[in-house]
């Protein structure tokens, strides 16, 4: 009997998709607190602080756990990711045509076969993290701990001066390939060079990092300054305490053991959800009925209803992503007849 593959990083990618999903509910949907929101409801603002900061690691940890299981270039690997953007952006674009939700023109046509809108900034900036991935692991094989501790440090402290301090255009606040490269790295430096730790310390430095975020943005307004521009530098992914809060989730759960083909199973897909309701056609419909939900309904009733949401997208997702890997596997067995015919 086949033993299923551990599960414990396979959950954490799952919960970086919940945290993407808890992302676009909260600040991308409601709008962040402002400063008369933070004093007239406290309690309120900083549940919303502190979760808006736990979820905002969630594309880290994504690249992150790339980087800890470290990509290993195939042509089918690029050409099965590829597929699967395309998949998912032409499934959803045809049925809203057909409808007459969404108008042909020009943009939406490229949106859709290009995955041109900023909507999947990711699948861009991931493809070419996947490209350079062969680079990296020679670099990685070629230097020894101190040259890549050395490296990483330096690449973190440019990183975080250029993005925060800076308008150079290739650091868009993490929404970049380069910034993807730098936690590839990371992640492979502490897979190589694992540090023997408490399980327990890498969660307690993630709660501190989303902490640390959450007051530097609910105390100004009780002092009469604003947190406009505190808000948008520590929203960056590049922001340190995103950075380092990521990586300690990661550290967590890389400590833990156990198996399960369900989370297995759910994992393969997650991709999907980003895709699922980011698209340019869904993401709005996402985002307003995260709007209602909040405006008509509160307390439990209103996290359960996010639940709801969250699972319903999940359940979409996943069942979308099943015909696309039947549909993929057929093609490139085909492909593949064909090539050694």
């Amino acid at each position: 009997m086949q033993k299923t593959r551990n599960s414990n990083v396979e959950l954490l990618r799952i919960i970086a998709m919940v945290m993407i999903l808890g992302l676009h509910v909260n600040f991308l949907a409601i709008g962040q607190p402002n400063t008369q929101e933070i004093i007239s409801s406290p309690i309120q603002s900083f549940i919303r602080l502190f979760a808006e900061y736990a979820c905002i690691v969630g594309v880290n940890v994504f690249v992150l756990i790339s980087g800890w299981f470290g990509i290993h270039y195939k042509p089918k690997g690029i050409v099965q990711f590829l597929f699967q953007s395309l998949f998912f952006s032409l499934i959803i674009f045809i049925p809203f045509v057909i409808t007459g939700e969404v108008e042909i023109n020009i943009l939406n046509i490229m949106s859709s076969f290009l995955l041109y809108k900023n909507v999947y900034w990711f699948v861009w900036a991931y493809l070419v993290l996947y490209i350079m991935a062969p680079m990296l692991n020679a670099f990685i094989e070629k230097s020894n701990k101190h040259t890549l501790k050395r490296f990483l440090i330096l690449f973190f402290v440019i990183q975080t001066i250029a993005s925060i301090f800076t308008n150079v255009g290739f650091y868009k606040a993490g929404y970049d390939p380069l910034s993807f490269i730098g936690l590839y790295l990371l992640a492979r430096y502490f897979r190589l060079y694992k540090e023997n730790n408490c399980k327990y310390i890498y969660l307690f430095i993630f709660v501190l990092c989303v902490l640390l975020n959450t007051l530097a943005c609910f105390m100004p307004p009780f002092f009469g300054i604003s947190n406009g521009l505190i808000v948008g530098i520590t929203l960056m992914y590049t922001n340190p305490m995103n950075i380092i809060g990521a990586l300690s989730l990661l550290l967590f759960f890389t400590k833990l053991d156990f198996r399960s083909r369900v989370v297995n199973y759910i994992a393969t897909s997650c991709f999907a959800v980003y895709l699922l309701h980011m698209h340019f056609c869904v993401s709005d419909y996402y985002i307003n009925t995260a709007k209602y939900l909040f405006d008509n309904f509160s307390g439990i009733a209103y996290f359960a209803t996010i639940i709801v949401l969250f699972v319903a997208v999940f359940m979409v997702s996943i069942a979308l992503d099943r015909i696309r890997i039947v549909c993929f596997n057929y093609l490139w067995n085909k492909y593949e007849i064909r090539k050694h015919q």
